[in-house]
């Protein structure tokens, strides 16, 4: 081998190392994985909006603890089973930017839920731009893969172990006596997007507020060489809760209709060929807690994915 092949050779190998370098830096496993972080986080942020939109004063207020069923993070292939999910986060005095996530969430140890003899550990997450927060939501929404189970009238307890900025507690809140049950449609049911879509559906009090969502819903979308994985601006499959109609009803008319106009821009704005459904109803409390304000939410839903004709 002469001179300048060398030095050729040296300069490429050079090249490769140091792109090498920058790949192992930015890999996509690791944008990745921040970005699906944020995700879980937007998740949360969303149900805080509904929650606002349904009647909890915030962003006044110390912690959020909520519980709810049936949902729009219902396992839509396992209907037969009922699925109970929440949240918990407590904020601290550091803004975060975020209209729905005002403030950091603060570290408050381990949170378990205790009711009927069992207890689910909550799965405890953390992002530099939001803080601490404590979920059990399904993936992609949250890390969680055993949920709640729905037995009616009975307390369900958050056990907070505490930390140096909040201090443990216990805090229950009562499961309703039913459920809500939407009874227009079932599960992958078809819909005429140039119609108006009326969604009807029986249970919960006459008198509590009622919030609807519909909600574009993705497929999983894979390009090749990841191995399936989701990068970043690529929406992870399921509902899209931050991209939702969201309305607000006084009380409980059992009926509420959405406009072929509102169905065809939210499908066309983001492409989707189907759209989940979401009734809930809040039971909305407020306790003190050395000082502290601490909201809490019983959330009584149903939820349907509708394929789009």
């Amino acid at each position: 081998m002469n001179l300048p092949q060398m030095k050729i050779l040296i300069i490429l190998f050079m090249v490769l190392t140091i792109v090498g370098c920058k790949s192992d830096v930015n890999s996509p496993d690791e944008l990745n994985a921040e970005a699906l972080e944020l995700y879980k986080f937007e998740t949360v942020e969303n149900d805080l909006a509904l929650l606002k939109g349904g009647g909890m004063p915030l962003p006044e207020g110390d912690a959020v603890f909520s519980i709810g069923w049936n949902e729009i993070f219902r396992p839509f292939d396992d209907d037969s089973h009922i699925k109970g999910m929440a949240f918990a986060v407590a904020f601290g005095d550091t803004n975060t930017e975020s209209t729905n996530f005002p403030r950091v969430g603060l570290d408050m140890g381990t949170i378990n839920i205790g009711y009927a003899g069992n207890q689910i550990q909550m799965h405890k997450m953390f992002h530099h731009r939001r803080g601490t927060a404590y979920s059990l939501f399904n993936r992609p929404f949250g890390g969680s893969d055993v949920l709640l189970e729905y037995v009616p009238s009975t307390g369900y307890t958050f056990d907070i172990s505490g930390s140096e900025n909040f201090t443990a507690t216990t805090i229950t809140l009562l499961s309703p006596a039913s459920l809500i049950n939407i009874t227009s449609h079932n599960h992958s049911d078809l819909i005429d997007p140039q119609q108006d879509l009326t969604i009807t559906w029986d249970g919960g009090n006459s008198e509590g507020k009622i919030a609807i969502r519909v909600m574009a819903h993705f497929n999983p979308q894979h390009r090749g060489g990841m191995k399936g994985k989701h990068l970043p601006g690529i929406h992870p499959p399921g509902p899209r809760p931050s991209d939702a109609v969201v309305v607000i009803l006084d009380s409980n008319p059992g009926q509420y209709t959405f406009t072929a106009e509102q169905i065809q821009n939210l499908i066309s704005e983001l492409g989707a060929n189907k759209i989940v459904i979401d009734v809930s109803q809040f039971d909305l409390g407020e306790i003190e807690h050395e000082g502290k304000v601490l909201h809490t939410a019983m959330r009584n839903g149903n939820s349907v994915m509708l394929k789009i004709q």
